[in-house]
């Protein structure tokens, strides 16, 4: 590990026991569980995509956000300003200590989206960007051994993350979300039931998931790459 990380990590004294320091480059660091959850390339790539579509200084709301990454990325490079919501508290614990040690506007929520009472946590109508790594099995999948929530919809669906992402946007704000190629055409339909026109679709290199935008508000019409 360079020096530096060591550096920032003993400055900040931010690592709890069980965990480990993952660098992002440039000096910035995102914390993880040595043994559960751990972001993938999908998260990464997402970070790209959305950073590539979103304004310098957009408000952007990170869901389902895991260890962060995703939020802490967009702030950055985009010097967005991010208000992430994660269920699991170690996780939003792990990632408001990273915000903290990379000096970063970026606030992480525990909380559940199912709540009826997401909009008054979350505020209503006030994001320039959405983003979300989603759960991509149905929940009576089989469950990964590790991190079983983040993978299968045990806990969230994507019909929820959609309605959530709906109400949290501005009208004509993006939502940028990554999914399964077998679930292609549901995701479709959920995004229009939810007012969010799929503008840009993205298959990815795997031909297993993909990537999209998704305007508020938009006009029927998008434009499909494949990488």
């Amino acid at each position: 590990m360079p020096d530096f990380i060591d550096d920032l990590i003993a400055a900040r004294a931010v690592v709890k026991e069980g965990e480990a320091p993952e660098p992002l480059g440039g000096g910035y660091v995102v914390i993880q569980p040595i043994d559960g959850y751990r972001f993938g390339s999908d998260a990464l790539w997402l970070a790209r995509f959305a950073g590539s579509n979103i304004a310098r200084g957009a408000e952007a709301l990170d869901l389902c956000s895991g260890c962060g990454v995703i939020g802490m990325l967009l702030c950055i490079e985009k010097e967005a300003h991010v208000i992430g919501a994660e269920l699991d508290e170690a996780l939003c614990d792990m990632s408001n200590r990273a915000s903290y040690a990379n000096n970063i506007d970026a606030r992480f929520i525990n909380v559940n989206l199912n709540s009826t009472e997401i909009r008054d946590v979350l505020g209503y109508h006030l994001y320039d960007a959405v983003v979300c790594n989603p759960p991509y099995f149905k929940a009576e999948s089989k469950h990964t051994k590790i991190a079983p929530h983040a993978n299968s919809e045990l806990t969230i669906d994507f019909e929820r993350i959609a309605f959530v992402a709906s109400n949290a946007l501005k009208m004509g704000g993006k939502f940028f979300f990554t999914h399964t190629l077998t679930r292609l055409d549901e995701i479709i339909c959920t995004c229009v039931d939810h007012d969010l026109r799929i503008k840009k679709l993205v298959i990815n290199k795997s031909r297993k998931t993909f990537g999209a935008m998704c305007t508020l508000g938009g006009k029927a019409g998008m434009t499909v790459e494949v990488e």
